[in-house]
């Protein structure tokens, strides 16, 4: 059981670090299409299911139907499995996880909002470089590569659009926003 935890962790941690080497050397191509995002939203949630089921976590999930976006389905799902991934390591077993998606003037708007560890004010402008986590973190046995939320918002600005991340502090939640 340790060895294929420890294998599969690798395994992710040479997915990551070749989609930010692709990213960062424009290999990347997207493969656009009209895509509802709550068809996307759902391929996300089953792509971070294993992680949600095994915390326990409360998964919330209120998208208005009909928001069509042009984006590659595959890299958009993987921007919103990531954000749910990253709030499933980081929000307490049997903790709340809520995901919005609406439009708002034109355009569509995704949010990952969880009630876990929360972000400290002067890691918020830093939250999205590369290899960057805070020290309370490193010691989680769930925790990350400080890669997910690079790949987040690469994708997102291939795909012409914006994130940001919201925290009252430490201990009180976060919430991701892609537009």
């Amino acid at each position: 059981v340790v060895i294929e935890r420890q294998t599969r962790h690798l395994v992710r941690l040479v997915d990551d670090l070749l989609d930010v080497s692709r990213i960062t050397r424009g290999k990347i191509e997207l493969r656009r299409e009209r895509v509802e995002v709550a068809d996307v939203v759902a391929k996300a949630i089953e792509m971070a299911s294993p992680l949600l089921e095994e915390r326990e976590h409360d998964l919330h999930v209120d998208l208005s139907r009909g928001v069509v976006v042009d984006a590659d389905p595959a890299r958009l799902a993987q921007v919103i499995a990531n954000l749910l991934t990253n709030a499933a390591k980081y929000t307490e077993k049997g903790g709340r996880i809520l995901v919005r998606g609406a439009s708002e003037y034109g355009f569509a708007v995704l949010s990952v909002r969880d009630s876990g560890i929360g972000i400290a004010p002067d890691m918020l402008p830093r939250v999205f470089d590369m290899f960057t986590q805070e020290r309370q973190a490193l010691d989680r046995t769930q925790g990350g590569r400080g890669l997910g939320h690079t790949i987040v918002r690469n994708l997102t600005e291939l795909h012409g659009g914006t994130v940001e991340a919201h925290s009252a502090g430490e201990g009180k939640g976060s919430e991701f926003v892609v537009r």
